[in-house]
Formats: structure tokens, C-alpha cells, sequence
């Protein structure tokens, strides 16, 4: 596998577990002004609208992480980096990764990874149904 393959993985990488790490904090943080609320008003529930404890959490919430990929189309490429994609869904593929995390380290649509394993499998049951013709 390509050192540039091995990256973008560690970059996806990266980003899941930066993203689990920002996530974690957020719900931390609801947690807190939601106890907070609870002590003062016994329930979130009983909490008037325009009490500080309630605009806390309505506010945090607007704070959740958001995780999301970049999603390029192939005729956004170069010719030269379209095919070098490609040979990256493929290995991708055979090394176990499912459709949407390729889609995600390679930072392309799933259904280009889609077509390109269809594609992929197409060639290869050919070349197996040829070698057992000869």
C-alpha cells in the first residue's frame, strides 16, 4: 500500500476519533446544564421557557458536532488522479473496508466506490471465467 493511501486512512482516522473526542465533550457539557436545570426546577420538564438553565441547553445544542467528508465526483479529477482512485477503491476493497468508509478516506461519492467495486468484480469474474474455458 502507498505511503498517500496510508495517510488519507490516518487522516480519516483522525478525524473519527477527533470527532468522537468533540462529541463526548458536547454530551459532558448537555449533561452538566441538564443536572443544572434539574436542581433548580426538580425536572427539565418543569423548567419555564425563558429560564437561563433552559436557554443553556437549547443554545447547547445548537453546538452538536457535525461530521462530514469532503465528496468529490470523478470528472471533478484528472484523468491521472481519476485512475489513481480507482487502484485505491480497489485495494481499499480488498483489504476489508466497506463502500462508505472508502468513500469517506478517499474523499469521493459512494456510489463511485460502488460502481468501481461492481466494475472490479465484473473483471475478475471474467478473467475466472476465461481461465476455466482454456
Amino acid at each position: 500500500m502507498s505511503k498517500f493511501l496510508e495517510l488519507k486512512i490516518r487522516n480519516y482516522e483522525k478525524t473519527i476519533h477527533d470527532h468522537n473526542r468533540a462529541n463526548k465533550r458536547f454530551y459532558d457539557e448537555l449533561l452538566v446544564l441538564i443536572q443544572q436545570c434539574e436542581g433548580r426546577y426538580k425536572s427539565v420538564d418543569k423548567a419555564p421557557d425563558d429560564s437561563p438553565e433552559w436557554q443553556a441547553i437549547v443554545l447547547k445544542r445548537t453546538e452538536r458536532p457535525v461530521l462530514s467528508f469532503r465528496s468529490r465526483k470523478m470528472g471533478d479529477m484528472s484523468a491521472r488522479e481519476a485512475a489513481k482512485i480507482h487502484q485505491e477503491v480497489v485495494e481499499l476493497y480488498n483489504r476489508g473496508y466497506p463502500t462508505a468508509t472508502i468513500a469517506h478516506i478517499l474523499e469521493i461519492r459512494a456510489s463511485t466506490v460502488g460502481s468501481t467495486i461492481a466494475s472490479y468484480q465484473h473483471q475478475i469474474n471474467y478473467q475466472n471465467i476465461r481461465k476455466v474455458k482454456m
